[in-house]
């Protein structure tokens, strides 16, 4: 029988038995090591100490142990380390030191085999791992850091290996182990001596593994492939993938393993894993670069510190990276990216992009030669630059070939070639430029679906090809290069182009869609007057040319098909041989290669400078306009009149009757001449489209010249006849018409009308009613169209043309169409549904369209929320006449009892009469005539009482016998759920009720268009208790409410004894129907609306009106009214309970209650107890300790109604203990009030909602604000006085110091009358706890972020305010702020710098006369924030980068530097010093003379003028400081605060300041900067 151990002896005999457990039938040590652990009574002194060391020493050997049965030992039992957890974390609270008898323990434990058998434990089955690595993980917390340095370089990387073994998932716990061990791991390898061992040994045996264990992590991020399939567990988490990393790129790549042959890492990298090796090999080509760099001057000694020799290390960096690169594409890349293998690999296309930009970035590449050497043609220089050769052959090769096979199934393939392209375009254009017509050719001309996904990358390269050609002045010849490309373009190799899913000349789904934006602005600018002139003429041809290929192909697809026929028989020609459809998909090629062509020069040609492009001078070069109107003409009469067999045929003279009778014959039984006819069609009309397209273009950049004399027409071709548009509008007209002309034809005929004077062009009416009656034929409101020309069909031809009609040519229609087609055209407007669509689909793949989707929504808001549209006087008169039209069946209802017209509505007509109001709500008011805005209001008023009736005669279960759809595609069902997403009758209602009401308020605005009584009406109306309880919305509440408001207050103005009564009546209906019987009752919500509107009186009687202003039997009635709030002016015990229900409306109540009694003047403070305090006190208790989120949220709903509720008394019960109120509104505020997004200050047990956090802030915000303005100077200053108490105290949160200082933002930003000394006492009271409390200055970046707002918004709004007391205080502040720590946040708080530029900014504008006597302060503000505008450089060291981060404050972070944005505001401040300003002051009539002086308009660069050189010296510092950068961007934004410090600092200073404290450096940096400033200076001439 087992007996517990009582002293200390017995326990260690046990422990050090020979076996375990100790006797046979006895327990286990580990439980015997529990058991006297947890027994109380044993209560040695070293009991911790003797477990501690046992359990060390049995983990310990664990390790060594080889006779463990599959890997069960200590080390992978739970209660080993919970036990060490639980003695080593009551030794570290103990009296005596943990170090002085844990450390000795340590040395004699073999720590590093514990962790590494600890580690590998994660790959042994049937192991409790979380149950190991929980407790292990708090063990090794205190072990670790007390072994490491025990450990050993050997033991560290035995540990290291095992971190790169581990396959299994990973959990918290083992990562941070992991993580600490590599830490670790990497500190004692920067301090190894023999590192040539470590990157031997890691190179040949651990590198697979750390290859395998961070490529996981890479890949999808490189390739986005499979990164969906992937377990996130399985991933290596962030912070141990990057220690790892880290630990591999310091072993690989230290000064000994730099000096190693490449080739040997080369080769193992290769064997590491054909699968995740190349993922990782341009980091790994980036890393050993940023290691040379560092280690250059012992890999590469120079003899001296001279120039020349930074320059030959720099080449000699340059030229070893150009030879790794090209060992790397040797050794790995070539075969990896061969076009030969079947299946290319994404990963090797990834890693060489990856490669490339790492030397586009370092700008690694130099061609032909090698700087300083002129060694041209060895070929170790030449070897790199044959490389990138091989690489930009590949490429070119693997786009083509992906161009001519369209069913290529690896898609991923071709975004990464054009990136590789593109990188080859950035290192050096020559290495593209070689192979430009090549690389336009397989890029641009690629079909979809291939070039949906590349199209990113085909937009890049195009975008550096055209940029490099306008830096260098070659734009031309890269327009013609680009033409030269789309003339060659094909169809894919035995691909019929009927089968492609895209028409071949889609332009929308090719890059050129967004390339040609780009090529017209960089004509603009980039083009000289003889390219100019040269340019015009060569695109004209380029496009004659493509024009008479694809018509030589066409004609002899044409002859190919025809028959020989003969007077009396036909003979057969040769057969067709176009069996596979060659020839056809030739002639859709060459047309789609047309269109292209048409599309970029119409783009060219628009952009060109009118002065140069074209010329009608014969002396000079350039070709008239007319040739590209004739062109265009012919082109476009050519392929319709062939195309529709329309061209007129000559008959021969001498042709016998016979030959006339059986051509005839042949003609009525439908012979059909031309087999190919279809296809030519086809063809024929997508060039015509294009050639229409291109003459568009170009006569656009007439209509831009507003002083062209003559109207926009590319010559008498350009100037079409009646004939020629009567032709076109027959074409226009027939069905069989290809959807892509019509818009084309269209658009053009309007063009011709516009360039007629004044719009009298003699067919206007017909071309207008022509596009008014196709646009009628093919218009379905469900249709939508992508914006590709290719893409139009008859569905969505309607949405088309009204796309074109409203977004261009309104203005046309409105003058010239007649008043029916304008009736019809407003017609089709007003029957397009106000409401989107819910999911809209692409034309060609069915995929959810983009925002590029137009659909006759879009067009409709497009046209409402247009000024034009409005200005438009037939339009808007048409608008308004089927406006008023379609809502006369209205006109039938009324209000007043008696009247007729009140029969049961019939819902279809309602529905549809009532949905004109939603598009009438986009009219602007101005633009109604008074009689149709009187008219539209009382068919409103009518609508709304229709809608209720009609509600009311719906039992709410029946259906409606009526057809089930209108005309906007709505449900028509009372109460049935609509599958398809339509609205039930119900819906409609409420939601044209609202409209109906919010139609009225907003006319309401500009006329009131009800009389008394019927105003009366109204509003009992809308207080129906069966209609306020059954539309419960809270969109129709909100309406109603205002527009009861509107009509009581425009009865209030009236000051007529008519409104008095129906006011009176009003007020008894208010009281009538009881707002306020028990406020507690379940029913309560029946009486909301009531009380909504009595609250909504209360407000407008307050802000508006006073007692005196109103009639007496006004305001006794108003008094009889306020007796109903009696119910809630009693105090009820429940309200201090947590369930108390409807705590919120009763007190909201009860502050109206007292406001109204306020204004009433009625005397309260002895039959009102105070409650606000207490109920206070119950919400902020709630907030910190109340178990339920649902009371909880309850109490931040009343938060608001509390705080005004505190207000009111304070103000109505002048007894109450006022530093009481002043306390618990802080409070209150200091707990609610600081929600941010994302988080809340308030949270209980994470059970309250986020959003509450934003709505209760605004909330109490308002309060603040109305309550602000209100308060008595003694009660101003009283709360002012506990809030800066409350910021003093260091006690208080920083969470609720932040809300008080947001309250303080508040109540000064509109302060009472006579509380100025009041305020420049708080503002130095919070000034000297800013400057003068630690947990102030030294507080959180939130904190500061708040106060610095405070301040600024202070010298900002009340700069007169300020005094001179308050100066010093401010730069004291702002010095603290700006001075710089080694503790810094981890993400930059760029608020806090333009706070401080702001505030600073405000004292030298307007306060000048106290900043003058502060200016060394003022100096040494803006040399701080100069010198924390530099960043780090790139690349630096721990210790170099630490010296820079020492200088920062603590809330700039070394990874986020400041960029333009805050060099902008910086640089208008520093421009401000010399801007003249009056400074604002307080003055008094006793002080006219002193104020006059100082009133007078001028600078600070006067006396300034002695400080500059220090504020340039920071500049300078930054400059010329090897550790820091500042960005050639930042620069520029600096250089007009730069160019104003120059100004004031003048010659002498400016010398004065090179000799004294200028070196070498400083003084070359001075001279350029002053040499820029002398160059913009204006000297006085001209």
């Amino acid at each position: 029988m087992h007996t517990a151990p009582r002293n200390i002896h017995a326990l260690v005999r046990l422990l050090k038995a020979p076996t375990d457990p100790p006797s046979p039938e006895g327990p286990p040590k580990i439980d015997v090591a529990n058991e006297a652990w947890l027994d109380t009574s044993f209560g040695a002194a070293k009991k911790a100490e003797v477990l501690v060391e046992w359990l060390l020493s049995a983990l310990g050997r664990d390790g060594k142990r080889d006779d463990k049965v599959g890997g069960h030992g200590p080390i992978s039992n739970p209660k080993y380390w919970s036990l060490l957890q639980q003695t080593l974390s009551s030794s570290a609270s103990s009296v005596r030191p943990l170090k002085t008898w844990l450390v000795p323990l340590l040395h004699r434990t073999n720590v590093a085999s514990m962790v590494k058998e600890l580690i590998t434990l994660s790959n042994v089955c049937d192991v409790d791992l979380g149950g190991v690595y929980v407790p292990a993980r708090a063990v090794l917390a205190i072990l670790w850091p007390l072994a490491e340095k025990r450990v050993g370089m050997d033991g560290l990387m035995e540990c290291f290996a095992a971190v790169l073994g581990v396959c299994v998932p990973w959990n918290d716990d083992l990562a941070w182990i992991c993580t600490t061990v590599v830490a670790s791991y990497r500190e004692a390898l920067g301090n190894f001596g023999n590192k040539k061992k470590l990157y031997t040994s890691f190179l040949s045996i651990h590198l697979p593994n750390w290859v395998r264990i961070l490529s996981p992590s890479t890949s999808p991020q490189l390739l986005g492939t499979q990164s969906s399939r992937e377990d996130p567990s399985s991933k290596t988490p962030k912070q141990l993938h990057d220690t790892l990393y880290r630990a591999g790129i310091d072993t690989l790549f230290s000064v000994e393993g730099l000096k190693q042959p490449l080739e040997a890492f080369l080769d193992a990298l290769s064997r590491a894993g054909a699968d995740f090796g190349l993922t990782l090999l341009p980091c790994l080509f980036s890393a050993r670069l940023s290691a040379v760099n560092r280690c250059r001057t012992t890999l590469f000694p120079s003899s001296s510190g001279s120039a020349s020799s930074t320059l030959d290390t720099r080449e000699a960096i340059r030229s070893d990276a150009m030879q790794v690169w090209e060992s790397c594409w040797r050794a790995l890349l070539c075969d990896a990216l061969t076009t030969e293998s079947e299946v290319q690999r994404p990963d090797a296309w990834a890693a060489l992009v990856g490669i490339l930009a790492v030397i586009e970035s370092e700008r690694l590449y130099t061609p032909g030669s090698t700087v300083r050497t002129g060694n041209e043609n060895t070929t170790a220089n030449r070897a790199p630059e044959s490389a990138l050769i091989a690489a930009r052959g590949l490429a070119l090769a693997t786009v083509e070939s992906a161009g001519r096979a369209s069913d290529s199934n690896d898609m991923s393939i071709v975004p990464l070639t054009v990136d590789t392209l593109d990188m080859l375009t950035r290192i050096d254009y020559e290495l593209v430029g070689d192979e430009l017509h090549r690389t336009l050719c397989a890029v641009v001309t690629l079909p979809r679906p291939l070039s949906v996904r590349p199209t990113e990358a085909v937009q890049r390269l195009l975008s550096d090809l055209l940029d490099y050609h306008a830096k260098i002045r070659t734009v031309h010849a890269y327009i013609l290069a680009l033409l030269t490309a789309l003339s060659s373009f094909t169809l894919p190799d035995s691909v019929p182009s009927h089968s492609l899913p895209v028409p071949a000349h889609d332009v929308m789904y090719n890059p050129l869609s967004s390339h040609l934006s780009s090529l017209a602005r960089v004509l603009r600018v980039a083009l000289t007057p003889t390219q100019s002139t040269e340019l015009g003429p060569a695109v004209l041809e380029k496009l004659r040319s493509a024009w008479k290929v694809y018509a030589t192909e066409r004609d002899s697809n044409r002859r190919i098909g025809k028959r020989r026929k003969t007077c009396d028989e036909e003979i057969p020609a040769e057969e067709h041989t176009d069996i596979d459809g060659t020839k056809g998909s030739k002639c859709h090629s060459l047309a789609a290669a047309f269109s292209l062509v048409a599309r970029v020069s119409g783009t060219v040609l628009a952009s060109l400078s009118p002065l140069y492009a074209y010329v009608h001078d014969a002396q000079h070069s350039g070709v008239a306009w007319d040739e590209v109107g004739k062109l265009g003409w012919e082109i476009v009469w050519e392929c319709i009149r062939r195309g529709r067999g329309e061209r007129q045929k000559v008959v021969p003279q001498n042709e016998d009757d016979g030959k006339v009778k059986k051509r005839k014959k042949r003609k009525r039984g439908g012979e059909e001449e031309d087999p190919d006819g279809d296809e030519r069609l086809g063809t024929d009309e997508v060039a015509a489209s294009a050639a229409l397209r291109f003459l568009y273009d170009v006569r656009a950049r007439f209509m831009r010249i507003d002083s062209s004399p003559t109207p926009a027409t590319l010559g008498q071709r350009d100037a079409l006849g009646g004939d020629e548009v009567e032709e076109l509008l027959r074409v226009v007209r027939n069905e069989s018409t290809a959807t892509e002309l019509v818009p084309e034809i269209i658009r053009t005929l309007f063009a011709q009308v516009s360039q007629t004077r004044g719009f009298q062009h003699s067919q206007a009416g017909t071309i207008i009613q022509t596009s008014i009656e196709i646009l009628t034929r093919n218009f379905s409101p469900k249709s939508r169209w992508c914006g590709s020309s290719a893409a139009l069909t008859r569905e969505n031809l309607g949405v088309v043309l009204l796309y074109v009609l409203v977004d261009r040519w309104i203005g046309v229609i409105d003058t010239v169409a007649p008043e029916e087609v304008l009736l019809k055209f407003a017609s089709l407007l007003l029957s397009i549904p106000l409401e989107p669509s819910s999911e809209t689909t692409d034309e060609f793949d069915g995929q959810p369209s983009s925002h590029r989707d137009i659909s006759p929504y879009n067009v409709l808001i497009l046209a409402l929320r247009n000024a034009q549209f409005w200005e438009l006087r037939n339009m808007r008169g048409a608008f308004l006449t089927f406006a008023l039209k379609r809502t006369a069946y209205l006109s039938s209802f009324c209000l007043l009892s008696g009247s007729t017209g009140t029969s049961r509505p019939d819902k279809f007509e309602l529905v549809r009469a009532s949905a004109v109001y939603a598009l009438l709500m986009y009219v602007p008011p101005e633009y109604f005539t008074r009689t149709s805005r009187a008219e539209l209001v009382k068919r409103a008023v009518g609508g709304d009482v229709a809608i209720c009736l009609a509600l009311q005669g719906t039992n709410g279960s029946g259906a409606v016998d009526l057809p089930q759809t209108v005309d906007s595609g709505l449900d028509m069902d009372t109460d049935k759920e609509s599958g398809s997403g339509n609205r039930t009758f119900r819906e409609l209602c409420v939601h044209h009720l609202t409209v109906f009401r919010a139609f009225l308020y907003r006319m309401g605005q500009f006329m009131n268009g009800l009389d008394y009584a019927t105003s009366r009406a109204y509003v009992e109306h809308l207080l129906q208790p069966s209609l306020s309880s059954a539309l419960s919305s809270d969109a129709i509440t909100k309406e109603t409410l205002n527009l009861v408001s509107f009509q009581l207050s425009t009865l209030l103005r009236a000051q007529d004894p008519e409104a008095v009564a129906e006011l009176i009546h009003i007020f008894s209906r208010l009281l009538s129907a009881e707002p306020f019987p028990d406020i507690f009752l379940p029913g309560r919500r029946k009486c909301e609306l009531i009380r909504s509107v009595v609250f909504r009186l209360v407000e407008c009687l307050r802000e508006h009106h006073s007692p005196g202003s109103l009639a007496t039997v006004i305001v006794s009635s108003l008094k009889t009214l306020y007796n109903s709030f009696a119910p809630v002016l009693l105090e009820g015990e429940e309200l201090g309970t947590d369930n108390a229900p409807g705590l919120n409306e009763h007190v909201q109540a009860r502050s109206y209650a007292l406001s109204f009694a306020r204004w009433l003047g009625i005397d309260v403070t002895n039959r009102v107890p105070p409650i606000g305090v207490k109920l206070a006190t119950l919400v902020m208790r709630s907030a910190l300790h109340s178990p339920s989120p649902l009371v909880c949220r309850e109490h931040v709903k009343t938060c608001p109604s509390v705080l005004a509720l505190l207000f009111e008394e304070l103000r109505c019960l002048p007894d109450s203990s006022n530093l009481k109120y002043f306390e618990t509104i802080a409070g209150l505020y200091s707990i609610y009030g600081t929600g941010v997004e994302g988080k809340n200050a308030f949270d209980v047990g994470g059970g309250l909602l986020s959003y509450a956090v934003a709505i209760v802030r605004n909330a109490l915000e308002m309060q603040v604000v109305k309550a602000a303005g209100e308060l008595s100077v003694e009660h101003f200053a009283g709360l002012l006085s506990v809030i800066a108490e409350g910021i003093e105290d260091s006690r208080l949160p920083a969470g609720r110091c932040k809300g008080l200082i947001h309250l303080s933002t508040i109540l000064l930003r509109d302060t009472p009358q006579g509380t100025l000394k009041v305020v420049q006492t708080f503002v130095t009271r919070c000034l000297d706890a800013f400057t003068g409390r630690p947990h102030l200055y030294e507080g959180p970046s939130e904190l500061k972020e708040c106060y610095l707002e405070l301040i600024a918004k202070h010298c900002s709004d009340r700069p007169a305010a300020i005094r001179s007391i308050d100066l010093g205080s401010i730069w004291s502040l702002l010095c603290k702020i700006l001075s710089g720590t080694t503790d810094h946040d981890p993400a930059t708080s760029f608020a806090i710098f333009h706070c401080i530029v702001s505030i600073a900014g405000s004292l030298v504008r307007l306060r000048r006369d106290i900043v003058i006597h502060t200016l060394p302060h003022l100096a040494f503000v803006l040399h701080r924030l100069l010198l924390i505008t530099r960043r780090v450089r790139p690349q630096l060291g721990a210790k170099q980068s630490k010296l820079v981060a020492g200088t920062l404050p603590s809330w700039v972070s070394p990874s986020q530097p400041f960029g333009v944005p805050e060099s902008r505001a910086l640089s208008r401040l520093l421009t401000a010093l010399t801007i003249k300003t009056v400074p604002r002051t307080h003055t008094t009539q006793q002080h006219t003379a002193v104020a006059a002086e100082t009133q007078k308009t001028e600078s600070l660069a006067k006396p300034f003028a002695k400080h500059v050189g220090h504020v340039l010296l920071a500049y300078i510092d930054s400059m010329n400081d090897p550790l820091c950068i500042l960005t050639p961007e930042m620069r520029r934004e600096l250089e007009p605060g730069l160019f104003s410090l120059c100004e004031m600092l003048g010659e002498y200073n400016r010398d004065a300041l090179m000799v004294s404290a200028l070196d070498s450096g400083g003084k070359t940096i001075m001279k350029s900067l002053w040499r820029e400033y002398e160059k913009q200076r204006y000297v006085g001439k001209g």
